[in-house]
Parts: C-alpha cells; structure tokens; sequence
C-alpha cells in the first residue's frame, strides 16, 4: 500500500512548530506493517496545498492530511481538497449542530467564524472529532482514499487511533516480523540483505535506532508459511548480532532472564543510559557516578547475584563488568562514535548484551564490527 502524508501550516514550514504528528503517524503505521513512502509541508498557500493533494493522490493508496481545518481565513485545506477533487464545498448541518452544543455546554456562544468548519466537499464522509470543533472528512479520489485530520496533536491522534487506523486495517491482509541486531554496520547488513530475493509479496526494511538496527520483514497477502522462508533466510545472514526480535524492545526481554532476581547496576561512562533502559525491572538497584576508577577490578563485588558495571572512560576504553554471583567477566570496549549520547547507549547495551549472552549460555564476549573488545577477565 501506497502511503503519503501531507502536513500544512506556515508553522511548521517555518520550524516555529515540530512536526510531531507526521512523525508519530509513520511509526504508527509501520508497528502495522505500512511503510510511509513520502511526507509533504506546505504552508497555508491554497493553489499549493491544491496541487499537493493532486500529485499525492494520483499515485497513492492512501494519503493522510493533518492541520488547516480550523474557522480562521488561513485554514485551507477543506477549500484546497475541493478544489483539487472538483468537490464544492457543501455545509453539513448536523456537524454544525455539533460545534454549537459543544460551546454551549461550556456555557459560551459559537463563534460565527467556526461555522467555517462545517463545509465540507460535496460527497465526503465526515470523520468524528470526539473532543474539538473541527471534523475530519474523507475524499475518494479515484483508487485514492484522502484523510482529513486537525493539527492538533490530542485530537490528531484520537481520530487516527479510533477510527481511520481500524478502516485501514479492515481487509488488509499484512504481516509484519521485527528483528534487532547490534554490534554491525547498517551497510554491512544492506550488503549481504540487499542482493537477496525475497518471497514475493514480502518487502524488507530498515531502520536505526541507536545502538540498534531494525529490520523488518513486511508481508502483504502472503501466508505463515511465506513469512516463515523469508524469515529463516534473513537468520541466516544475521544470527551473529541478532539480540532480540519482536515487538518488545531487546532489554526488555533480556533482563526479564533473571526472572526477577535484583539487578546491580553501577555505572559511569554510560552516562546513566544503562539505567535508562532497565528502568522498568521491578527488582532494580542503580548507581551513577560521574567520576569512577578506572580499574574495576579494585571495586568490591556488588550485592545480590547479578550485577553490571559500566568504568570510567580512558585512552584505552571503558570497561564493563558482568557480575554473576562468584564469577566475574571483564572487558575492555572501545567506541569510536563522535557523538557522545550515542555512545553512551552503545556502552550501555554492550554490558546488557554480556547479561543475554551469559544467559543463553554464550560467552559474555561478543565479537561486534562497530566496537573493540579486548577481554580481560572470566572467571
């Protein structure tokens, strides 16, 4: 399926205000298996946003369109869509209705300005606003079927939720299977993924999130057995840095191991990421310090069976202590990445990813691409 969004507003072309719907809607539509394949911004100029919604249209399944339904003279789209669908714009009675009770029951009188909100283009479905004044509409347009939202983001994403997301869903047949790796390139992957043929009607994707790459296998009308080939041919390029799959995040999983045995957690040049990320185990003890020793070796043990240690960093790197009871695993990292919070999120991960290679009866030293490791005790 064929998705494009459109954003309006002079605010947001001009960055007084951060496009967080369109950014909220793509990640949302990809946890369903729909991967938005342009985002447009135009500001409230109606011959642009006209042709905006043409073009989109005339090569999408869907489009959804956010901001520009409001009573002031630079709200445009409704005129916009009409215009560009040969649609004249036509006053729904019942919505108006609506926007009426709604100012009388915070004991105020409707503005005549909002009655703007109420015209709608001739043969649209008008789509519920369960909380503001603007409606939202949808236009067919050929093989295009047009959403129409208001920008703001509470009743945005209430709309989206409630009742575009389940039409989109109703007959759609997709299946989507999420893997993460760490410790490899995302050209390293593209290098061995991207020369593969994958069953028909299974598409693979991308998408980095510090310090993990995302691949999904996305399936449209294909069947278990389908995903299941293509799924066991993407393991056999990525099972040396895979470290979770699923829809839960791999630390998520990772520490849900100990089965509820206290966590230790003290670290330093992880800048409390590792904290971060183990928040929600219930059975947690963490400590951030802004200045460690160096040499961890000289630290007494931590109390409880399980514990993880994150050093100082130096010239020679950062090192990470796994602690499991009496045996105590010791390695030097080494991160080159210029960007210090992304860092941070690598060194946190490594020692998680000590504990679930320690847990699956791995050794806790992993060999990566995109840091060195040098062990320096397991014992």
């Amino acid at each position: 399926m064929h998705i494009e969004l459109v954003s309006t507003g002079d605010e947001i072309v001009t960055g007084l205000v951060v496009d967080t719907n369109a950014a909220w809607l793509s990640a949302l539509l990809l946890e369903q298996g729909w991967q938005v394949r342009r985002r447009h911004t135009v500001g409230d100029d109606l011959e642009a946003i006209t042709q905006v919604l043409a073009e989109a249209a005339a090569r999408s399944d869907v489009v959804l369109v956010c901001g520009g339904l409001g009573p002031t003279s630079d709200d445009l789209t409704a005129e916009a869509a009409a215009r560009a669908f040969s649609a004249p714009l036509e006053l729904r009675e019942a919505w108006l209705e609506v926007i009426r009770a709604r100012y009388a029951s915070r004991g105020r009188v409707m503005a005549e300005s909002n009655a703007k909100q109420a015209w709608l283009p001739r043969g649209s479905w008008l789509i519920d606003n369960p909380v503001g004044t603007a409606c939202g509409f949808r236009v067919d347009a050929g093989a295009c079927r047009l959403y129409f939202t208001p920008g703001v983001p509470f009743e945005f994403k209430q709309m989206v939720q409630q009742q575009i997301l389940p039409e989109l869903a109703a007959g759609q047949d997709t299946r989507l299977r999420r893997f993460y790796t760490f410790g490899v390139p995302e050209s390293t992957l593209s290098d061995a993924l991207d020369r593969l043929e994958w069953p028909q009607g299974v598409v693979l994707g991308y998408r980095s999130s510090m310090p993990l790459i995302e691949l999904k296998l996305i399936g449209h009308e294909v069947d278990d057995g389908v995903m299941g080939l293509a799924e066991a041919q993407l393991l056999a390029h990525i099972t040396p840095w895979l470290v979770g799959e699923g829809s839960e995040p791999p630390w998520a999983h990772i520490l849900r191991g100990l089965k509820g045995e206290p966590l230790y957690l003290l670290e330093c040049a992880s800048g409390g990421a590792l904290q971060r990320m183990c928040r929600d185990y219930p059975h947690l003890h963490a400590r951030f310090e802004a200045t460690l020793e160096v040499d961890l070796a000289a630290l007494a043990p931590q109390p409880g069976r399980w514990a993880l240690l994150v050093g100082e960093e130096s010239e020679q790197g950062v090192a990470l202590v796994l602690q499991d009871g009496e045996q105590r695993f010791e390695q030097l990292v080494q991160v080159r990445h210029p960007d210090r919070p992304s860092r941070e999120r690598i060194l946190a991960f490594c020692a998680l990813d000590m504990l679930r290679r320690h847990l699956a009866g791995h050794s806790p030293f992993g060999e990566y691409q995109t840091l060195t490791c040098t062990l320096l005790r397991a014992s």
